[in-house]
């Protein structure tokens, strides 16, 4: 597993600080409801003041230290992630109701999720991945990095396959230099791509006694006249139906009453090729 964060905590802050004329407030933990005393204050990547309590950053997370270990500082502590993705976190580490993650951008979301991560904060972890597996279209590109990331294997699975549709840009703009991952994807969509050339492509050699016999018909012709153009045109075209779960195997059966057995042979093994190398395409985890 990852290694996670520890971040030295003051033992104390000020109640409040003086400064050229004018008084600086204490600043609030962002819980409305919270009747705590802030004894600690958070300072985010963006320079905003969050106010926090050492006790629940212990009793809530395993990436701050426990009491005994807190330093003698004053200081804000400095943290990587903006205001916006603390004070979510925070609201998780309080006796209350957690707040939903079904409204949150992608950003917000992910964000969220690493940041849970980082500090153990297992109540926002539980709610961002019980969010991300079960809805793996919502985001799938960060779905998939981040089960790659921190060992969910499921959600990186389930994540993936709306994923081979898109272009290596398209996944590259979330890599954040993860290579590992974006080569597994290329692995992973390679088995994708070979199936879109099976789809697209019909053959007319049949396998008899061992071996490779052509076969020459005009109802073969004519079934391939009336299926082709209702196939998708491009290999990237199958892919995206693929990912969308849109890929209608029945196409190859619409214009199969044919009356020579040969022609029905090729063109049920061309359906049965499709849907067997469909189910085959081992799962995304096992590329990493």
């Amino acid at each position: 597993m990852l290694a996670r964060h520890k971040v030295d905590v003051p033992a104390s802050i000020p109640a409040s600080t003086q400064g050229e004329g004018d008084v600086q407030r204490q600043p609030l933990c962002p819980s409305p409801e919270c009747q705590l005393s802030v004894d600690v204050v958070l300072l985010s990547s963006c320079g905003a003041l969050i106010g926090a309590h050492r006790k629940n950053l212990d009793d809530f997370g395993d990436g701050f230290p426990s009491d005994d270990s807190i330093t003698d500082s004053t200081d804000p502590v400095k943290l990587t992630e903006d205001e916006e993705t603390l004070k979510l976190l925070l609201l998780f580490m309080h006796k209350q109701i957690y707040p939903k993650v079904s409204g949150l951008s992608g950003d917000q979301l992910f964000a969220l999720a690493e940041a849970a991560e980082k500090y153990m904060v297992f109540s926002a972890i539980s709610a961002c991945n019980v969010f991300i597996e079960t809805n793996p279209k919502a985001f799938p590109v960060q779905s998939m990095f981040y089960g790659a990331k921190f060992e969910y294997p499921d959600i990186a699975d389930a994540a993936a396959p709306f994923t081979i549709g898109k272009t290596l840009a398209n996944i590259r703009a979330y890599a954040n230099n993860n290579d590992t991952v974006v080569y597994a994807w290329l692995q992973y969509r390679e088995a994708y791509i070979q199936v879109a050339e099976r789809a697209l492509t019909p053959t007319s050699t049949l396998h008899v006694g061992g071996r490779e016999v052509p076969h020459v018909c005009k109802g073969w012709k004519k079934y391939l006249a009336a299926t082709i153009p209702k196939l998708p045109r491009t290999t990237m075209n199958a892919l995206s139906l693929f990912a969308k779960g849109e890929f209608d195997l029945s196409v190859y059966e619409e214009h199969s009453d044919l009356e020579c057995p040969p022609c029905r042979m090729l063109a049920k093994s061309w359906r049965n090729d499709v849907r067997d190398m469909l189910e085959e395409v081992p799962s995304f985890h096992t590329f990493l």
